[in-house]
């Protein structure tokens, strides 16, 4: 059963890319920790993640342009290191109903991180 996430790229139209950087297209959990500085706990999945933005899917329809904090658990992949979990701290950019899912697709900005712990068990990198 395709879901939007499968059809995305179809929906939006072809454009030269404009992102300075390099998305990863990976299907990792995400926790939503608040919307708009009220405490949630909402999970979800990525679709794509790069170190200024994020594309998921969770449940819950956030107002657009609300301050968001959330938390991924990066790859090795991405992180050229070891696996880390990352809060961050964004915005909404843009909501799009999912409904095929009864979700939506939630775009939003990273502008900054609270936390970065190794998940191999070593020390954190840094904790706000």
């Amino acid at each position: 059963m395709a879901t939007m996430a499968d059809n995305l790229d179809s929906v939006a139209p072809r454009e030269p890319e404009r992102r300075a950087a390099r998305r990863f297209r990976m299907k990792l959990p995400v926790v939503v920790r608040s919307f708009d500085g009220v405490s949630v706990s909402l999970n979800g999945l990525t679709q794509d993640i790069s170190e200024t933005g994020v594309l998921f899917f969770i449940g819950t329809k956030p107002r657009q342009h609300a301050p968001i904090e959330f938390t991924v658990e990066l790859p090795s992949e991405v992180t050229l290191t070891d696996p880390m979990r990352a809060t961050c701290k964004g915005r909404v950019v843009r909501v799009v109903e999912d409904q095929l899912s009864d979700g939506f697709a939630v775009a939003a900005t990273i502008d900054g991180f609270t936390s970065f712990i190794r998940l191999s068990g070593g020390p954190p990198i840094f904790s706000a």
